[in-house]
């Protein structure tokens, strides 16, 4: 076997998500190849909480710790087929324990004229441009202590988790800037507001119990990119489908059967572009879900945006200010349902403010500073200010 190194820039398509910079690549003379590569990054972290205690910490991130192996066969009767497997590991302190390691991809993908077929576990069609364009991919924006696996980044405030689901997709081949992909996805339960503060309509979707259901989720992305003289843009619009299964809800336990919860339905539209040194991104996202409260379901719809401005000095150097809003309607609903709420029980609108350094060392090292505010407007939620630096050894 002949062994080629080679170093990638940045991370491509879903690898992204993973920041999987493949380093090395091991090839057969039949054609196989493997590919191994990831990252490890860590963060001296500082949350002054208004009203609260402060918090020092020394931790991942929104990305914890990737470990990729990429395996891609020969090309034979016209079909390209490869396999991705990850493993996330965090350097976080209850890592120890196993609680903070984590499985996020592990996925075969067969391509050829007819597009590509993924299947296995992914990042998600929805949410996915969001996660993989706002800044804080590359930081860590809020949603710091509890010693939990990685931060939120702008996860909650600013757009909706992608997730990593189980699936089946197609995307198409590229039809003059077009890309059209459609995914069959495993359900992912309904959620549940953990906590009872800040936000509740999209972090109960992460925080979700899981149950069985006769109902699978359904997503859909179509996206178009171009370049003229001197820069590059992408559009995208993104929509998901979940149909509520009341019988396996009430069977698992979380709600009497009264079958009084709504289907879930999420949509966005967003789209970044590059013109010479200065890069603009922004997205709008409203959804719809069942969530759960003390045994009551209830109708919990909330809308997230943000927009992103940021110049790059010397093509090695991204400075960036991200804003963003949360308008959750849920809070009422939760409160009419007869659960409860730490706070008033009014509409919450919760604002955030990120600006920070990114400087690419080189292909393999990136330094990052950020700073970002929290904002909420009644008083379930406490305010805060976060500083962080620290950054990402990619190999």
């Amino acid at each position: 076997m002949t062994f080629n190194k080679k170093v990638l820039a940045g991370l491509v398509a879903l690898a992204a998500a993973s920041s999987s910079a493949q380093a090395a690549t091991v090839a057969a003379n039949d054609g196989w190849t493997i590919g191994v590569g990831g990252l490890i990054n860590q963060f001296l972290v500082f949350t002054d909480n208004d009203n609260g205690d402060d918090i020092s910490e020394v931790r991942d991130g929104l990305l914890p710790a990737f470990l990729n192996f990429d395996i891609t066969a020969p090309t034979m009767n016209g079909l390209d087929i490869a396999a991705h497997i990850s493993y996330s590991p965090s350097t976080n302190t209850l890592a120890q324990g196993g609680g903070t390691s984590e499985q996020r991809e592990v996925y075969a993908t067969v391509a050829g004229s007819f597009g590509t077929v993924l299947m296995g576990k992914a990042l998600g069609l929805y949410g996915s441009n969001a996660i993989l364009t706002e800044q804080t991919l590359f930081g860590v924006g809020w949603g710091t202590g509890g010693n939990g696996t990685t931060t939120l980044g702008g996860i909650g405030i600013g757009y909706d988790y992608a997730d990593w689901r189980s699936q089946f997709r197609w995307t198409s081949n590229d039809m003059n800037g077009f890309q059209v992909a459609l995914a069959v996805v495993d359900t992912q339960g309904t959620g549940a507001n953990l906590g009872g503060v800040g936000p509740v309509g999209p972090l109960a979707i992460i925080t979700s119990g899981h149950y069985d259901s006769d109902e699978l989720r359904y997503e859909a992305q179509l996206t178009y990119a171009g370049a003229f003289d001197n820069g590059s843009y992408k559009l995208w619009a993104e929509a998901a489908f979940q149909d509520a299964d009341d019988d396996a809800l009430t069977a698992a336990g979380l709600i009497a059967d009264d079958g009084s919860f709504e289907d879930a339905t999420y949509w966005a539209v967003g789209g970044k572009a590059a013109f010479g040194n200065i890069e603009v991104a922004g997205q709008y996202s409203a959804a719809e879900d069942t969530n759960i409260s003390t045994g009551n379901a209830y109708d919990g719809e909330w809308s997230n945006w943000f927009v992103q401005a940021g110049y790059r000095f010397a093509g090695t150097t991204l400075v960036s200010v991200s804003y963003s809003e949360l308008e959750d309607d849920s809070v009422d609903e939760l409160i009419a349902a007869g659960g409860t709420h730490v706070g008033s029980a009014s509409d919450d609108t919760t604002e955030r403010l990120t600006v920070g350094i990114y400087h690419d060392v080189n292909a393999n090292l990136k330094l990052v500073a950020e700073y970002t505010n929290v904002e909420y407007d009644d008083d379930a939620g406490i305010d805060q200010d976060i500083y962080s630096i620290g950054g990402f050894v990619f190999f």
